[in-house]
């Protein structure tokens, strides 16, 4: 039995030291590799994220201001100062204006400190409204359009940010 136990004990197995070197490269370079495909998922999953929640607030600015255009139905419409102006003559005029970064139709902003059933998160700061003929002449005070077009340039900013912004024109006859 003491031999038996001297020969285990002379037995020395163990790893060289270029053997764990090798193995630690590997385990870094597998690594590394994982949390670099793991990082390019996250920032691809926040970066469609944003660009879904633009494109939502988009279409809800949009659909507002064709619900109030259709629902109002307007005779003529004219430009103002950062926005149109729509008339008709049993009615008071409605107004959608591009006011700061907000858009308001009708005195209801899109800002997400309003109450307004349309409000917001994104920066709407460069966004216009314009009326003109179907010739392309401006809808103005003197010079009231009864059809045309009217183009809606909307640029959305997440979080005031460049890289994530979404831009969208729109133009439609009345």
């Amino acid at each position: 039995m003491k031999e038996f136990a001297k020969r285990l004990s002379s037995r020395q197995e163990g790893f060289t030291l270029i053997e764990l070197i090798a193995s630690l490269t590997i385990f870094a370079m597998i690594a590394g590799l994982i949390s670099g495909v793991t990082m390019f998922g996250f920032r691809s999953y926040h970066k469609i994220t944003v660009q879904n929640e633009l494109r939502d607030e988009a279409d809800l600015i949009m659909s507002s201001i064709i619900t109030k255009l259709y629902t109002y139905g307007p005779e003529r419409v004219q430009n103002t100062a950062g926005g149109i102006e729509l008339q008709r003559s049993d009615a008071p005029p409605e107004t959608i204006v591009v006011s700061g970064s907000e858009i308001v139709i009708s005195g209801s902003g899109t800002g997400s400190g309003t109450a307004s059933p349309i409000a917001v998160n994104s920066e709407l700061g460069d966004s216009v409204i314009t009326a003109s003929t179907a010739d392309g002449r401006s809808c103005t005070v003197g010079a009231l359009c009864e059809s045309g077009t009217i183009q809606i340039k909307l640029v959305l900013k997440y979080e005031g940010s460049e890289e994530n912004k979404l831009e969208l024109n729109s133009q439609f006859g009345f």
